[in-house]
């Protein structure tokens, strides 16, 4: 059956939750750390300790789903980030989530489709339309029994995209991120992850992603610090995805269940053969931001802060330690950001789950990537 947009179409009255009495913070349910909060009409987001966490500015917002919600302030829509920065600018009547960070946009009578990360077009601009504002309508539904996305032109003529394309499309695009794109609805239920847990966001991109997944039985065990065998695996599955092979897709079989990753690390120079002298001890944050940098993903990404100031900020990492071009580097890039307010990394700490889905939620996603000054 045709879905059509008139039935799915985000408003502002659907963003709105019934109002409570004025005077005092109202919170409503938690959703990868953050929760709905009111207070005398104006909407934004409460952390986890019932503080403001985002400010009450909004005429009304949505739930947090895989690091994104929809805000509505003076009648304009737009999507914002876990730390409030905008993804999508305040100036849309209406925007529908699709799906791979994509939004059906529409301003006045024109329609088209948005996404929360820019690319460089043909002409060398900076934009975030995958498709341009120009079209009559656009709708999902479906063709041939697959799900597709439709743009009708005003002439009539109509555009469409199965959504299981659009990866590859916004690669075309050169869209950062492509290989790891979002499936809206994919999401966990962990039995030790709640929705008011700072790491409940990075649980579901890791998992939204195929990066990271539960042990078994229901369970994620973010406390349990990160094996050097549960690292080289996730090092393993980004590097796939990013290069575009099938080893994250491939069933593999050897004498123990981490053997292929071992196998494939080292094949691409992740890792060195003999560089552990366990795989199944903790592995220290040294150790694993050895690995990570170490991953074509990783070395792709662009600086995004100054280097200069990284090193000067970060004062548990001297420059002669062996692994500071490794850990310095994922500061640079937005990836580490550090245990505390001061940027110190504890080289030799273990690594929780938790903390390890932060990192390779960030590495996925560009748009979680984080500004440090």
């Amino acid at each position: 059956m045709r879905r059509r947009l008139a039935a799915l179409v985000l408003c502002t009255g659907l963003m709105l939750s019934c109002l409570p009495d004025a005077g005092a913070l109202q919170i409503h349910g938690y959703s990868e750390g953050l929760a709905q909060a009111e207070e005398d009409g104006k909407w934004g987001f409460a952390g986890g300790d019932g503080g403001v966490a985002i400010p009450l500015q909004y005429d009304s917002v949505v739930s947090f789903a895989l690091g994104m919600a929809a805000v509505n302030q003076g009648g304009k829509l737009g999507v914002i980030r876990p730390d409030g920065q905008y993804l999508i600018q305040l100036e849309y009547d209406t925007l529908m989530p699709v799906d791979c960070g994509l939004y059906f946009a529409q301003k006045g009578g024109a329609w088209g489709v948005v996404s929360v990360l820019p690319y460089t077009d043909s002409t060398g601009k900076k934009t975030n339309e995958v498709y341009p504002l120009v079209y009559a309508g656009v709708e999902l539904g479906l063709s041939g029994g697959v799900d597709v996305l439709q743009l009708t032109a005003r002439d009539g003529k109509r555009t469409t995209m199965p959504i299981f394309q659009l990866p590859s499309y916004l690669a075309e695009l050169g869209v950062e991120g492509s290989q790891f794109p979002l499936t809206r609805g994919k999401l966990p239920s962990f039995r030790d992850v709640q929705g008011k847990d700072w790491f409940s966001l990075w649980v579901d991109l890791a998992y939204n992603t195929g990066i990271m997944s539960g042990p078994g039985g229901g369970t994620f065990e973010p406390g349990r610090a990160v094996t050097v065998a549960e690292a080289i695996q996730i090092a393993a599955n980004m590097d796939s995805r990013f290069l575009g092979d099938d080893f994250h897709t491939t069933v593999h079989t050897g004498k123990f269940w981490y053997s292929a990753a071992v196998n494939y690390c080292e094949a691409s120079g992740i890792v060195r053969a003999g560089q552990f002298d366990s795989y199944t001890r903790p592995i220290t944050r040294r150790e694993l931001a050895q690995v990570f940098a170490a991953t074509g993903l990783a070395k792709s990404l662009p600086q995004r802060n100054n280097s200069i100031l990284v090193r000067a900020a970060v004062k548990d990492i001297s420059a002669s330690d062996p692994a500071a071009g490794a850990i310095l580097g994922l500061y640079t890039k937005g990836i580490l950001t550090g245990v505390d307010g001061a940027f110190t990394f504890r080289p030799d700490a273990a690594v929780t789950r938790a903390e390890a889905a932060a990192l390779a939620a960030r590495l996925a996603r560009p748009e979680q990537r984080v500004d440090l000054f």
